[in-house]
């Protein structure tokens, strides 16, 4: 059996009924066909609403290697991708001392299988994939140089290898532009994970990330939640903006404990990359840092 067939067989496997009584957003739609949750055919990407219209093509950047915490991120990478019609580029690095005639043949195997995977449940993202030779941080960061989101996934307890922990915190911190880390503990989730609402931090004026996180649930046809943390207690409130409805909540508790129970009932959560006075390029936040180690769900730096 092909790589593709037994993408097949595996979606095959893991169908199991539709969320019944739930709106059908285009965010939800697409990760019902990761998820098998919803009986799916490529037709339907196809006959699918169009995105909405954008000034240029942008692009998505993952970097990939063969563990399934990789596949996770090539997933919800391609759904970024399909949600925005922007371009989808795969990169897996393998390290100078290790590149082989046999090893590069691997590497360009495992692209080839992603972007098939790619193409099976989102057919409409033009996708590619490159294989470089060197640091993986060092060239993913200069790969995702011309990038407008760059994914990489968090692999847990792993740290040092190609795409993992090390890698991924480095892409964190050092990328200026927006990074999604992609952290699913129990991932494959049930059917309602694309109904959820996108949670974002919201510290003082920052302006930064709750733009980001308004677009980001515009896109998905989401609810957003804005968490403020605060020693202040405050009446949560709910209110319209440009078609997304935005639930403002207001808990008296730690900002990182506050986000990460957050995180449970979220399909995403959206913070700023820096703390209150961070430098541009520099390590984490606290906040942030915490989020990206303990979330339940893919976490947004920004900012």
């Amino acid at each position: 059996m092909t790589d593709f067939g037994k993408l097949r067989t595996e979606r095959e496997a893991r169908q199991r009924p539709a969320a019944s009584g739930g709106n059908v957003t285009r965010y939800s739609a697409a990760v019902g066909r990761y998820l098998s949750a919803a009986g799916y055919s490529p037709e339907d990407s196809v006959s699918a609403p169009p995105p909405p219209a954008a000034v240029r093509k942008g692009l998505v950047l993952v970097g990939v290697d063969e563990t399934p915490t990789s596949y996770i991120a090539v997933d919800h990478a391609a759904i970024e991708a399909e949600l925005r019609g922007w371009n989808l580029r795969l990169v897996h690095a393998q390290r100078p001392g290790g590149v082989r005639p046999h090893t590069r043949e691997a590497g360009s195997q495992l692209l080839d299988r992603l972007v098939d995977r790619v193409h099976a449940y989102s057919p409409t993202v033009a996708v590619t994939g490159r294989l470089v030779v060197g640091s993986p941080a060092a060239l993913l960061l200069l790969s995702a140089r011309d990038a407008d989101l760059v994914v990489v996934g968090h692999r847990h307890g792993t740290p040092g290898a190609v795409f993992g922990v090390s890698v991924g915190d480095r892409i964190a911190a050092d990328h200026t532009g927006a990074v999604l880390v992609v952290r699913i503990p129990g991932w494959p989730a049930g059917p309602e994970f694309g109904t959820r609402p996108v949670v974002v931090g919201v510290d003082g004026d920052d302006s930064t990330a709750v733009g980001f996180a308004h677009r980001e649930a515009r896109l998905r046809g989401s609810g957003l939640v804005l968490l403020h943390a605060s020693r202040t207690p405050r009446i949560d409130r709910v209110e319209q903006s440009d078609g997304v409805e935005m639930r403002w909540r207001y808990v008296v508790e730690d900002p990182s404990e506050a986000l990460i129970e957050a995180s449970s009932r979220a399909a995403a959560l959206v913070v700023g990359r820096r703390g209150p006075g961070g430098i541009p390029s520099g390590p984490l936040g606290s906040v942030s840092r915490s989020v990206v180690q303990r979330a339940h769900c893919p976490v947004f730096l920004v900012g």
